[in-house]
């Protein structure tokens, strides 16, 4: 059966369709995996909720408001003492120039307005008692402030150290939940990976194989993306290398046994190809008949030789061996007796059919 390449736009049209397929695949494998939920994911806030001791927030909050308050009461007392500062001072200045004219002997003021000075200034001595006073309160305020921040500081350490523990002992458990996770999804992606790879190989000649290559690919991705997403980055990039070296392993022997054992369309296509180039296909020793007996040339040089339109053609129509590996290249039809190509199928003279030795494998 002859096979048809079909037009540009239905090979382009299929190579199209079997993305598209390939996506799609990659879409509702990925649908499936979200859809496994054999295990229950802990819940991250009740395993908090258990495990952390609240009574140290409690007792938190506590101190941080009875620190708000002493905040609140040494404003206030400092907003005091500023006042009493300021007050004491204006009255301490008006009574020291008051003395200092009446020791000059300036009545400026009255004897029962100087009295009045007098009595400011015990009231300017009661008020600088009331600033020392308030001064021992202040004092006793900041020292508060200052041993309950040390408590403050001390107890937010022990929460701190008390979350990280429990983040610790709930980061093992969502491992150990997203490797048995890992695993359910390894069971079901790993033989629909292997399913594929057995379609490659087995339909690698059939009509199809763009449908089975498409859907492989989209496996294989989901795999790695898998891998790569559970698995730390430290032994994914030896999965990864294990992988790329088995792939390339298997390539390099493929390529091995069809250099050594081709199939029989890749040893008509060397053959062609070479009875193209007037090659001998075993060897590449030069077929030196009819007008290119006495020429010379090689695979790149073959169409750039020119050749002489006055010799003879008649040895094209003889049989004719390779002198270099006896291999036999023109030989009798055995059906209309014209000389044919010993290693292509059909005859140019007469289009019958002969059949053509290969290793199919």
């Amino acid at each position: 059966m002859k096979k048809a390449k079909g037009t540009f736009w239905m090979r382009a049209m299929i190579v199209l369709l079997a993305g598209l397929f390939g996506i799609l695949t990659y879409w509702s494998v990925g649908f499936l995996l979200d859809d496994i939920r054999v295990f229950q994911r802990p819940d991250r806030s009740a395993f908090f909720e258990e495990n952390l001791d609240h009574s140290l927030t409690t007792l938190l909050e506590a101190l941080e408001m009875q620190f708000e308050e002493l905040e609140h009461r040494h404003d206030l007392l400092n907003q005091q003492r500023g006042f009493i500062k300021d007050s004491s001072s204006s009255l301490k200045i008006t009574v020291d120039n008051l003395f200092k004219l009446e020791n000059r002997n300036q009545q400026l003021i009255s004897k029962d307005q100087f009295a009045q000075v007098l009595t400011t200034l015990d009231k300017v001595i009661v008020i600088q008692k009331e600033f020392k006073s308030t001064a021992d309160t202040y004092i006793e305020v900041t020292n508060a402030k200052f041993e309950l921040r040390k408590e403050i500081a001390g107890l937010k350490r022990r929460i701190k150290s008390q979350k990280k523990s429990v983040q610790e002992r709930y980061a093992a458990i969502y491992r150990k939940h997203q490797i048995r996770e890992t695993m359910v999804r390894m069971a079901f992606l790993i033989p629909l990976a292997l399913v594929c790879t057995f379609l490659i190989v087995k339909k690698r000649g059939s009509i199809y194989r763009l449908i089975y290559t498409s859907a492989a690919v989209a496996v294989y991705i989901k795999v790695a993306m898998v891998i790569h997403e559970r698995f730390p980055s430290r032994y994914f990039k030896y999965i990864l290398t294990v992988c790329l070296l088995v792939l390339v392993a298997w390539g390099f022997g493929w390529l091995i046994r069809r250099l050594v054992k081709p199939k029989l369309e890749t040893l008509l296509k060397q053959y062609r190809q070479a009875y193209e180039r007037f090659l001998c296909p075993v060897c590449e020793y030069p077929i030196r008949t009819g007008p290119r007996r006495y020429l010379y040339w090689t695979r790149r040089t073959v169409h750039k030789t020119a050749l002489n339109g006055n010799l003879s053609t008649d040895q094209d129509d003889e049989p004719y061996t390779c002198p270099a590996c006896s291999t036999k290249l023109f030989e009798e039809c055995t059906e209309c007796g014209q000389v044919r190509h010993s290693l292509l199928p059909g005859c140019r003279r007469c289009g019958a059919q002969k059949s053509i030795e290969g290793d199919i494998f």
